[in-house]
């Protein structure tokens, strides 16, 4: 009890642990006694008590996690009961740390310290409810003894029998005197006692654990009735699984591997282990560990999953010195080691293993040029992950290599690679966007859509394949802001869509409604509102017939922003709130967006009183939200997030409006592993501009002035980034405005409409001209 205080009383907003022990050792009452009498939800927070948790799939605890983040106290604690931990105590554990839990466990000791004393109280409760009269004579010996048996050897002495006998006989003597049915353990050890002719399978094997000569009668029972497995109780499960005959072992396998209701539990990977402990022959073993590996990644054993990796790499680099033909499985091995070293959020380590494959599949080509596929395979996964870890420079160099080796397999091998060139190219432009390389990045997608063109033409069957490619051209186009080129390509992909939902409406009718979307962006950006709007109302009832509520929910956010249209907005958040109730993890961050969105618009139509409310569900929660989801989601999260708090900084709701501002920072701090600072450093100088709308124009500059200190912190070639000129703006006004060294200020705005001027923004250009006259007028002054 004092440990499970000390948990309570944790700064840690959330936090979970786990109270194991044996069955009869007083878990359940423990729980019970904790949350009556130890525990109140005004002072406390949210109590979630999840006792047996060991025989609950997964995804039954997953729920009602998600439950904390809907509503109720942001302060939770997760208070668990099992009686083993185990790899699915780990698999859970690590799966409940990524909700930001702090996650531990205690071990319940089975009995107690003051065994006569508890027995002598036993025996008194016992005969009082009994009318008879309390033995007075010392506790016996049990092996392996809980309280529970203590209680039950007090019950025996109470009913006159001796009590200082072994278990067998003490459950004997006890279901003499039975007169009602047995739950829980008691259950279990009647079942070991009474060895009835069809036993409950959930408890035969609970009481096989600790009964061993029923683990034969297990074993007969899944021989004989294999079709039990799948509903027994997962850890009824995990106990056959553990306990079980190789024969036992292999009929439950066949059950399970192939039930997708197992696909992400840890009883899988429990099997493979077993029979992975019957593979002799190296190559066997290898290919073991390799299936270990996979499926112990599924279930969220990340560091269970690395180490089964490594084992099937040591196998292979054995295999390979042995016969150096198996080179390309020891390639592939590294391979897939780096992707459970990312998973693990281990990523250095895993570039070290990937640059290692890459070494490999390289010296394998220079023997047999027929596996340089392979090689270009593996350069454009590890530009993937060089992407994730922000190592950009590197991650083109990758691509390049990659890309270069596809062309000249689609030039001798077009049957077999122009498709593979035709997707590499476009990761290629992609690459060259996000490194600020505009004309490579249109020229390199130009030449994706090329080659999707000649396979298109010389086999239909690649009509959707170029449709897709013409849809992401014509997104990528827009980021350009080249919305002319971007127009045509989006909607020669409509043509196409159009046609090939005539054919295949289920299949091709969501591609169609996306592209009108993107569209619709397009018209926009050429300023044919109309269009635009029109375009996106077509879209929206397309996702309509497709019964798609996400691309629903989408597209009415599209359209809201386009047409100002609040009742889009209103529409898309009760969209998104639907698919919250369905699945919060993969939508609680649009629903956020869509939060945002009916934000802007509420303030644009003046239901200031409704965007505030807005507003505050908003902050609630962009508080809520896991740390992991903030970091795959926060790049499409933070702009509607700043858009939403600009919106409420000028409409003069500063309050709000600085608290959506930060949490956007901490969303593009969030990216600052694997994205540039662009993001980050942009939303640090909008929130000086927050600040200055709220008139805390000292605090604003210094925020200002932080931006441009990050900026020098780089090492980018400042003279060439359009957002280092909007930070010498702003800097430059504030220190005008609260007429701090206004020389200095005037030194700032000439260099930001320099820089302006060399990359051709005209925005920021403006700016800094307004800047710039700002800090003359006010130098004159001085």
């Amino acid at each position: 009890m004092q440990t499970l205080a000390l948990w309570r009383d944790s700064p840690a907003p959330q936090a979970s642990v786990l109270v194991h022990a044996p069955a009869g050792a007083g878990k359940t009452r423990l729980l019970r006694h904790f949350r009556d009498e130890h525990w109140d939800d005004a002072e406390h927070g949210r109590l979630l008590v999840v006792d047996d948790a060991d025989r609950l799939p997964w995804q039954d605890v997953f729920e009602r996690l998600q439950d904390t983040l809907r509503h109720g106290p942001a302060r939770t604690r997760v208070l668990l009961a099992a009686r083993t931990t185990g790899w699915w105590w780990s698999s859970t554990r690590q799966r409940i740390a990524d909700f930001d839990h702090e996650v531990t466990d205690l071990a319940l000791p089975p009995t107690l310290d003051d065994r006569t004393g508890s027995f002598a109280l036993a025996c008194r409760h016992f005969a009082w409810r009994l009318g008879a009269a309390a033995p007075d004579e010392p506790p016996p010996n049990i092996a392996r003894e809980t309280v529970l048996d203590l209680h039950l050897a007090a019950l025996t002495a109470v009913h006159g029998d001796p009590c200082d006998v072994n278990r067998t006989q003490l459950v004997r003597r006890l279901l003499d005197h039975e007169t009602g049915p047995a739950t829980g353990r008691i259950a279990e050890d009647y079942l070991a006692v009474a060895t009835p002719d069809d036993p409950d399978p959930d408890l035969l094997a609970r009481a096989a654990q600790r009964w061993p000569h029923l683990v034969p009668r297990l074993d007969e029972l899944v021989a004989a009735r294999p079709e039990v497995v799948p509903d027994l109780a997962r850890d009824s499960l995990r106990i056959a699984a553990e306990l079980g005959s190789p024969a036992t072992v292999e009929h439950i396998a066949r059950r399970v591997f192939r039930d997708e209701r197992f696909a992400v539990d840890a009883i899988p990977s429990m099997l493979t282990r077993r029979l992975l402990d019957r593979a002799e022959d190296l190559l066997d073993r290898a290919e073991m560990y390799g299936m270990l590996s996979a499926r112990t990644m599924l279930c969220g054993l990340r560091q269970e999953s690395v180490e089964a990796s490594r084992q099937e790499v040591g196998c292979y680099r054995e295999l390979t010195e042995r016969d150096g033909d198996t080179r390309p499985l020891l390639a592939d091995a590294l391979g897939d080691l780096g992707l459970r070293l990312i998973n693990a959020q281990r990523r250095e380590e895993a570039l070290v293993v990937s640059e290692e494959a890459i070494a490999l599949w390289h010296d394998i080509a220079l023997d047999d040029p027929e596996t340089s596929p392979q090689l270009a395979s593996a350069l454009e996964q590890i530009s993937y992950r060089y992407q994730a870890l922000g190592r950009d420079e590197a991650a083109t160099t990758a691509i390049s290599r990659a890309t270069l080796l596809y062309q000249e397999l689609a030039k001798n091998h077009p049957a077999l690679f122009r498709a593979d060139f035709a997707r590499v190219a476009a990761a290629m432009a992609r690459r060259h966007l996000a490194d600020g390389e505009m004309q490579y990045a249109a020229d390199s997608m130009q030449l994706s859509t090329a080659n999707w063109r000649v396979l298109a033409r010389e086999d239909p069957r690649f009509e959707p394949e170029l449709a897709r490619n013409l849809v992401a051209a014509g997104t990528m186009l827009v980021d350009l802001r080249r919305a002319g080129a971007a127009s045509e390509a989006v909607k020669e992909a409509i043509d196409l869509f159009r046609r090939l939902a005539v054919v295949n409406p289920e299949t091709f009718r969501a591609e169609l409604a996306e592209a009108l979307l993107r569209h619709s962006q397009a018209l926009r950006l050429l300023d044919e509102d109309l269009d635009a709007e029109l375009t996106a109302r077509e879209s929206v009832m397309a996702w309509r017939e497709t019964g798609n509520r996400k691309g629903l929910g989408t597209a009415l956010l599209v359209l809201a922003q386009l047409a100002d249209d609040l009742d889009a907005a209103q529409e898309a958040v009760e969209v998104h709130r639907e698919l919250v109730a369905d699945d919060l993890v993969w939508n609680q961050a649009d629903l956020l967006i869509a939060l945002a969105t009916l934000l802007e618009q509420q303030l644009l139509h003046a239901r200031d009183e409704k965007a505030l409310r807005t507003a505050d569900e908003c902050v609630d929660l962009c508080h809520r939200l896991p740390s992991q989801l903030v970091e795959f989601f926060g790049a499409k999260l933070a702009p509607a997030l700043q858009r939403a708090a600009r919106a409420l900084s000028e409409s003069d709701h500063h309050v709000r409006a600085l608290r959506l501002s930060e949490f956007t920072i901490d969303v593009w701090r969030a990216q600052l592993p694997k994205s540039p600072p662009n993001g980050y450093l942009a939303a640090v100088q909008q929130h000086a501009c927050r600040l200055r709308g709220a008139e805390r124009k000292d605090e604003a500059r210094n925020t200002a002035h932080t931006a441009l200190v990050l900026w020098h912190m780089t090492g980018l070639d400042l003279d060439r980034q359009p957002g280092y000129a909007d930070a010498l703006s702003i800097y430059g006004r504030l220190c005008v405005e609260t007429r701090h060294e206004p020389a200095k200020a005037l030194q700032l705005a000439h260099r930001a409409v320099r820089i302006a001027r060399e990359v051709g923004d005209p925005v920021k250009l403006e700016f800094a001209l307004e800047t710039l006259e700002e800090a003359e007028t006010a130098l004159s002054w001085s």
